[in-house]
């Protein structure tokens, strides 16, 4: 069994979410006053949680298998990126995450608005660190 090819299918899946986020669903909510915009991200943040959480998960479970499957390194590389996005996710983001999920849409103004912008810039390093993990695990291919 080819547990590279599971792990590049599944960081493709992380990264085409997060950088659906990037690209399309952040922008939209840029329209939308300081209220609607930060209970739109409410509604969709936990949603894209367990979905990105567990893709993040699996994808670094099946690149170290592949790693120790074929020996080769690149399984280690796109698994070590795979590693990062948790960090990035723990150390930046989650208390950006508990800070806006605390926050009352109807006490939301331009510092909410920042929040999610600051978030958003977080989020562009995730989507790109789930670029590098698929790159890593398609060359090790």
């Amino acid at each position: 069994m080819e547990f590279g090819a599971i792990a590049l299918a599944i960081m493709a899946a992380f990264t085409g979410a997060a950088l659906y986020i990037n690209i399309v669903e952040h922008p939209a909510r840029r329209v939308l006053l300081d209220a609607d915009m930060l209970a739109q991200w409410q509604r969709s943040y936990p949603r894209a949680r367990r979905m990105q959480a567990s893709l993040v998960m699996a994808g670094f479970f099946f690149g170290m298998v592949g790693l120790l499957w074929t020996g080769k390194g690149l399984y280690l590389t796109g698994s070590l990126f795979t590693l990062a996005i948790w960090v990035v996710t723990r150390k930046w983001i989650m208390p950006l995450n508990t800070t806006l999920m605390a926050t009352n849409a109807d006490d939301a103004d331009a510092g909410t608005r920042a929040l999610l912008e600051k978030w958003n810039i977080l989020h562009v390093v995730r989507a790109g660190l789930g670029i590098l993990a698929v790159l890593s695990f398609f060359a090790a291919l």
